[in-house]
């Protein structure tokens, strides 16, 4: 009791003490907390991979192989031609789109590396239409009769024409 009346007399006693508190309780925690078991390392390897940069090594790996990230959203329904005749045109939807191309749901099968035409259907007429290549086609799992048509611009629309399709 004594040693504590002596302590409440010392000069600054309520900057100190709290102080030493918190560094005692860190010291208790630090000290009798738990540690982690020590993980071996193993021998490292020798590779002859040539070396990545470090934004290749930082990237994970996908199988999707595209260079630009996908962008989804509503879907689109646009008007579908061959360059050369876009008097009747079919119709079509945009399922997902990037900056180097779309993803199309048609009624019809497309030979891959056809060139297609294509409008939005609520554009202006103004609007020029977009040419694409057909990179790939198959039968659509979630539309039934339908076929997903991946596709690459043959040249890159200005970003304001690639808002038009959603």
């Amino acid at each position: 009791m004594a040693a504590l009346n002596y302590l409440m007399q010392l000069p600054h006693v309520y900057v100190w003490l709290p102080a030493l508190v918190f560094l005692a309780v860190l010291a208790i925690f630090y000290f009798f907390t738990p540690r982690p078991a020590a993980v071996e390392c193993a021998e490292p390897t020798v590779t002859t991979e040539p070396a990545k940069s470090p934004v290749e090594a930082a990237a994970p790996k996908s199988k999707d192989q595209r260079g630009a990230t996908r962008r989804q959203g509503n879907t689109i329904e646009v008007h579908v031609a061959p360059p050369e005749d876009k008097s009747d045109p079919a119709l079509g939807s945009v399922i997902d789109r990037s900056l180097g191309g779309m993803r199309l749901a048609l009624f019809h099968e497309v030979e891959i590396g056809a060139v297609l035409a294509l409008h939005p259907v609520l554009a202006d007429e103004m609007v020029p239409w977009v040419d694409i290549e057909v990179r790939s086609c198959k039968p659509s799992t979630e539309m039934p009769g339908m076929f997903e048509v991946g596709c690459q611009y043959v040249k890159s629309p200005p970003y304001s024409i690639q808002l038009l399709f959603g």
